[in-house]
């Protein structure tokens, strides 16, 4: 007596015989170690993702652009309050040289607004590091800031 399999029964069989599990593996659902991936939820809403692929992030196109327009927005706020910063930091070094001081207390500085930790460069060769905001120089101790200067354009 014949019995007729289909192509995927016989198939299925194989596995079964072959894995010894009694279920056949499918990639897509499942990881390295044989268990099911658990799907996750949406990074931007917290929904839980229903459908598709097992390793989406998004539930929809709307909450994937808003969380990348959040994330450019960050972005461009940090940037712009760095700017803001250095351009605050430059003004305060160009008044003290218009006004020929080379030297100010950084306790004066600070209190015009000057924030010390925001510089464009530092030049450590010497014995004290130069910094430089832009086109001024400056050296600074503890308490104070000097030798502020232009810095040269060099052909």
């Amino acid at each position: 007596m014949f019995i007729l399999f289909s192509r995927t029964e016989m198939l299925q069989e194989f596995i079964i015989f072959v894995v010894g599990t009694g279920q056949i593996p499918s990639n897509r659902k499942m990881d390295n170690t044989g268990k099911k991936r658990k799907r996750s939820d949406c990074l931007e809403c917290g929904e839980p993702i229903r459908y598709g692929r097992t390793d989406k992030k998004f539930c929809s196109e709307e909450c994937k652009n808003r969380y990348h327009n959040q994330l450019a927005n960050n972005y461009l706020k940090l940037h712009s309050k760095i700017m803001h910063t250095l351009d605050k930091n430059h003004r305060i070094l160009a008044h003290c040289l218009a006004n020929g001081l080379s030297s100010v207390s950084l306790g004066d500085a600070i209190q015009w607004g000057f924030n010390p930790d925001f510089v464009t460069g530092v030049d450590r060769n010497r014995l004290r590091p130069e910094y430089r905001c832009f086109d001024i120089k400056y050296l600074r101790s503890e308490t104070t800031l000097y030798h502020i200067s232009k810095i040269e354009d060099t052909p």
